[in-house]
């Protein structure tokens, strides 16, 4: 039973993958639009409680829970108490919410103690290999909009016709937003590189090597400042537990040595960043600058770039809902609620207006869940942080897999401080948070899967 149920969720979790990033590529989307959007989000929720529920069979001889678990199933309470307390708006939406984190928490979080770490491994192969597959014509087709000038336009606030082109700041291409198909990009890179080296056919391994060249492209393309910096914080994280993974291997540990080493190392990867976006960003600017057509100085010009406006609107988002946490701070508006409190209680305010979300994962948790449940869902991550660095004081080595799932958590996680609900919705970068964290967790606890029957 168990082996055909880890089957069966490698085939969901490419399901998963593949739907999730279909909603950020704006032909699919259209097509799920309506009752068919509605279907596939409630065949996923559906589909993961019930495989969430086997995890749970299996797992009921387990230990006792430990403080994460327990934490976890706190705050599942907090959520439930707050949907609860906000039952006036979008309550139906609320416990929705609430059934999408549960079952996608037990499902993801618990998979590395049902799934062997090379069964594990293998099915993020596949799920890279679907997804990159499907991503990777649309970013080849967006740059080849771009190279080729095919313009689009759309409505700003003010009803003025902007253009999405790298020329006027991003490269939005066939994506609906630009940050979010960037760090899909991004987060591909880094499966592939994985998968690059647990694998040894070498067909696979050209064909990663092209799709980390494509999406690389249409990151620098992107303009995305949010994804820049968690590239960049993502690689010097990589380097230093590389670094620290290399001096553990030998017997006496040098710590002046390793701090040089390291930044030694994360300056070269920095400027090795730079020098790719340069010759790659400039180039093709150039030859968009070329081709455009001839138009007024303000005509068509994107206002959310300028340089007075370096957060693109972020800052004022913040400061109205900090405004409105006020009004909520211990158990917050639950998943759905803030903007349709907000709208019937504030018509005339700012968030009323333009339906603006947080912009802000680490926000989103304290508007959704208030001060108790940020304070769970930080202690679970802090308690997690310091069991990883306990674990990498130990004389053994972090193993590649370790390695990756904890450079992977903290891109998502630097991710979050721009954008928002990872912890409630359906996304790739959910799966593979609570996979990671799960992952790191067993890992450090040494309780992960021994057996794949």
């Amino acid at each position: 039973m168990k082996n055909k149920l880890q089957r069966i969720i490698c085939c969901y979790i490419v399901f998963y993958a593949l739907y999730s990033v279909s909603t950020r590529f704006v032909p699919t989307s259209v097509l799920w639009e309506g009752p068919a959007a509605d279907i596939l989000y409630k065949t996923i929720i559906i589909g993961g409680g019930i495989l969430s529920l086997f995890c749970l069979y299996i797992l009921r001889n387990s230990r006792r829970p430990d403080a994460q678990t327990i934490l976890l199933g706190l705050f599942i309470l907090v959520l439930g108490i707050s949907s609860l307390l906000n039952y006036k708006y979008e309550l139906a939406g609320n416990i929705l919410g609430l059934a999408t984190f549960a079952s996608q928490l037990i499902l993801f979080y618990f998979l590395p103690k049902i799934m062997t770490e090379d069964r594990l491994v293998r099915c993020l192969r596949f799920m890279a290999f679907f997804t990159s597959f499907f991503w990777n014509m649309g970013c080849v087709a967006s740059l080849w909009q771009y190279i080729k000038n095919i313009h689009y336009t759309i409505l700003n606030p003010e009803g003025h016709r902007i253009r999405q082109g790298i020329v006027d700041g991003r490269l939005f291409g066939l994506f609906s937003d630009p940050n979010f198909a960037s760090f899909t990009s991004l987060i591909l890179i880094l499966l592939l590189l994985f998968a690059i080296r647990k694998t040894s056919f070498l067909p696979f391994k050209i064909y990663s090597w092209a799709s980390i060249v494509i999406n690389t492209c249409y990151i620098i393309m992107s303009n995305s400042r949010t994804i820049f910096i968690a590239a960049a914080g993502t690689i010097l994280f990589a380097v230093v537990l590389i670094t620290y993974k290399q001096h553990r291997c030998r017997e006496d540990i040098d710590l002046g040595r390793f701090f040089i080493q390291s930044t030694k190392r994360g300056l070269i990867a920095l400027a090795a960043m730079i020098v790719v976006y340069s010759l790659i960003f400039f180039p093709l600017r150039q030859v968009g600058q070329m081709m455009e057509p001839e138009r007024a100085v303000n005509d068509m010009v994107r206002e959310d770039v300028v340089a007075d406006n370096i957060t693109n609107n972020r800052s004022t988002i913040w400061k109205n809902y900090m405004s409105l946490y006020k009004e909520k701070p211990l158990f917050g508006f639950s998943v759905r609620s803030a903007l349709p409190y907000v709208t019937d209680k504030y018509p005339d305010s700012y968030l009323a207006k333009t339906q603006y979300v947080t912009h802000n994962g680490y926000l989103s948790l304290l508007m959704e869940t208030g001060a108790v449940g940020f304070c769970v869902m930080g202690a679970f991550f802090l308690l997690t942080a310091l069991q990883c660095l306990n674990q990498l004081r130990e004389k053994q080595t972090a193993s590649e897999s370790y390695l990756f799932f904890a450079s992977l958590t903290v891109s998502i996680l630097i991710f979050l401080m721009c954008f928002h609900d990872v912890f409630f919705t359906v996304n790739i970068e959910t799966m593979l948070l609570y996979t990671a964290v799960g992952y790191l967790h067993c890992s450090n606890k040494g309780s992960l899967a021994t057996q794949s029957a």
